[in-house]
């Protein structure tokens, strides 16, 4: 005869809280509710964002700086944004993330990006610091991390490794020996690989390509531009430049680009490019580029 097992009610609680205590990660379903979420983050190789000129003007230097802010995104949504705490230090490489995001679930994949939510390569002023700069505006870090445990209201991820999205150039003109002070310029890629903005196409990002114009805020008194720029072109290219001159004079320049200059993110001067009017020329003069010479 079949057996009946009748399994008192305070048992089967009691049998309940232990699997709770055992595994406390929460359902892969979506947490609705708000969760602190933090995580360990360090600058890749290269290196995160914050910037700034050593060994007299010939290496880019970056680091976490306070008041930072770290985007969080999911399949390309914006769930809100994470605070920079940074390593002690006087230019610290590793820092501390937290704050509260809304949906996120179990085994979650999160793209995380600073300086700004908006991934816009256009509208540059040729500064490297200071206000609407390439530090403020255009320094893009991204890191891949995955949701590990959600306990209660506290999420665990995977540590992040920050990387640059693009390189930072310095660019000089000049037409004959002296500098120009250009009231705009653009530049071009004869590969037509040079990104302006990127954006979630439902399974990945994907870029916009096109020209960048650079607006300078101000004549800099080294005649030295700086603009972020990401090139997708995995050979050897040439940078193409329109120049608006302080006389409204147009000026043209051209610049080779060497596949070894585009294989990482990183800083690369070129500042004495020649211009010429009214027809293209090659480019000549000083190259300074203490990671590839062009």
């Amino acid at each position: 005869m079949k057996k009946t097992v009748i399994i008192p009610l305070i048992l089967l609680a009691a049998a309940c809280q232990q699997m709770e205590t055992e595994q406390p990660l929460a359902p892969t379903k979506e947490n609705a509710s708000t969760c602190n979420l933090t995580i360990n983050a360090s600058k890749g190789a290269p290196e995160t964002k914050a910037l700034d000129l050593i060994n007299d003007g010939a290496t880019l230097n970056a680091y976490w700086q306070s008041g930072e802010s770290v985007k969080v995104f999911k399949a390309g949504t914006l769930l809100g944004s994470l605070d920079v705490t940074p390593a002690e230090g006087e230019k610290p490489t590793t820092a501390t993330l937290g704050g509260n995001i809304a949906g996120l679930a179990q085994n979650d994949g999160l793209t995380l990006l600073l300086p700004r939510e908006t991934w816009d390569y256009t509208g540059q002023n040729g500064k490297l610091t200071g206000e609407n700069s390439i530090e403020q505006k255009y320094a893009y870090a991204t890191a891949e991390v995955n949701v590990t445990g959600i306990n209660n209201n506290s999420v665990r991820t995977t540590n992040a490794n920050f990387t640059n999205a693009e390189s930072i150039y310095r660019f000089g003109f000049k037409n004959g020996e002296n500098y120009l002070s250009p009231k705009s310029f653009t530049v071009t890629s004869e590969g037509n690989k040079l990104v302006q903005s990127m954006s979630w196409n439902g399974s990945g990002w994907e870029p916009a390509y096109g020209g960048l114009t650079v607006t300078p805020a101000s004549a800099p008194e080294d005649h030295f531009y700086y603009v972020s720029i990401r090139n997708d072109q995995t050979t050897a290219d040439t940078y193409n430049f329109v120049i608006t001159g302080a006389d409204d004079a147009l000026y043209f320049a051209t610049k080779a680009i060497p596949a070894s200059v585009l294989d990482a993110p990183k800083f690369i001067s070129a500042k004495s490019i020649s211009a010429t009017m009214p027809s293209f020329a090659p480019a000549s003069g000083e190259i300074n580029n203490t990671n590839d010479v062009l």
